[in-house]
Order: structure tokens, then sequence, then C-alpha cells
């Protein structure tokens, strides 16, 4: 007896931890990795472009396991969310919308393997492109945590108009900073074209594939701000 007790005792804490959490709270809880992924991210990235690889290997191994305890939150979620719950929102799209937020960080993680893989140098003529590109789309993603933590006002007051009104402003953030940070993709792209002649065959596609990567964070995050809009719409 004295050992099952034990055996409770220890038995997944995190997991009860969570468990007792509503579903817009664990969400926040997991924006709240974003939040931190996202942070490191952005410096890391600058440094890199600029040359500066030094501790990359640390911050690859930080992104991967805020990666990690943010899939943690997911999968609790996933596995206890209430049948008979009132959701404002169909539960399939609230976790499609949460698996948007968990695909930010899953291209975080991949995206810092992959540079420490192959420390690829960035033309000094363009990195104050990548350098641009790269905080405009952490800015898509800060619009988005914003609109995201908007959500416990929305619903605790029924989705009154001043609350709608606000979130709806920061879905265009989120739109608007999306659409400048494809701008600024476009422009990386174009200029590793003009610099191709100058560049290894490989230097060219992970240079483009980096463009890529980093770009598709705010695409994932345009897709959190339009579950967000459908919600409000109904």
């Amino acid at each position: 007896m004295e050992g099952e007790e034990k055996k409770n005792h220890f038995r997944a804490p995190v997991a009860d931890t969570y468990r007792r959490k509503t579903p817009f709270s664990q969400l926040l809880d997991h924006m709240a990795k974003v939040r931190e992924c996202i942070d490191i991210l952005g410096e890391g990235l600058i440094k890199y472009y600029q040359g500066d690889y030094q501790n990359f290997s640390k911050l690859s191994k930080k992104i991967s396991e805020i990666e990690h305890e943010a899939d943690l939150i997911k999968s609790n979620l996933r596995n206890h969310l209430p049948s008979s719950l009132f959701m404002p929102v169909d539960k399939g799209k609230f976790m499609w919308a949460i698996r948007e937020q968990d695909a930010i960080l899953d291209h975080a993680d991949n995206l810092v393997h992959m540079l420490n893989m192959r420390r690829t140098k960035i033309p000094e003529k363009l990195q104050p492109l990548f350098i641009s590109h790269s905080k405009k789309v952490m800015k898509t993603v800060g619009a988005m945590e914003k609109a995201v933590e908007n959500i416990k006002d929305l619903v605790e007051t029924s989705f009154v108009k001043r609350e709608r009104e606000q979130t709806k402003e920061f879905i265009y953030q989120v739109h608007e900073l999306e659409y400048q940070a494809d701008k600024k993709k476009y422009d990386m792209t174009k200029g590793i074209y003009e610099l191709e002649k100058d560049l290894t065959p490989m230097d060219v596609y992970h240079l483009l594939k980096i463009a890529d990567w980093v770009d598709d964070i705010a695409d994932h995050a345009e897709n959190v701000a339009d579950w967000l809009r459908a919600m409000i719409a109904k």
C-alpha cells in the first residue's frame, strides 16, 4: 500500500497540473512557449545573419527544449479535452489552431537545426534584407500573440463589441505584417539570384531555404489569426 501511495505521488505532476486548467488557459500556456521560443529565435537569427555563430548550438538546444515542453501541453490538452465542454468554436477547429501555433515551434526547431548543421555565410549585401525580414516575421508572431491573449477577455465578456473590435485590430496587424514579410522575402529571393554567380549551388539552395522557413513562421501565425477571425464572426 505504501509503495502504491509513493507511485501515485510521483505520477505525471505536469500533466495533472494542466488537466485542471480550461482549454483556453492551456492555449495561452502553449502561446507562452511560442513567445519564449520566438524571443530567443529573433535575437539568434540576427547574430547568425551577421556571422556570429557563438553559442548558436546552445540556442538550438534551448529551442528544442521549449518545443518539447509545448508538445506536452498540446498532448495533454488533446487527451483531456472534455466532450461536454461548451466552447465558442468547434473543438476540431480549436485543435487545428493549437496545431498551427505548434507549427511555429516546429519550424523554429527545424530551422535552427538546419542552420547549426551548415553555417552558411549570408552575403554582406543581403544581410540587411535578411535581418529586416526576420524582424517582420517576429512582429507578425507578436501581433498574433496579442490576438490570442485577448481570447480570455472575449470569452469572459461573451464577445462584447469593444473586445471584438480590439481583437479585429490585432488580426489586421497580423495580416499586414505577414504581407510586409512576404514582400521582404521576395526581395531576398531576388537578391539571392542576383548573386548566384558568386555563390555555390549549395549556398544558393541554403539561402533560399532559410528565407522559406523563416517566412513560413509568419504564415502559420496568419493561420491562427484567421481562426480567431472565424471565431469572432460566429
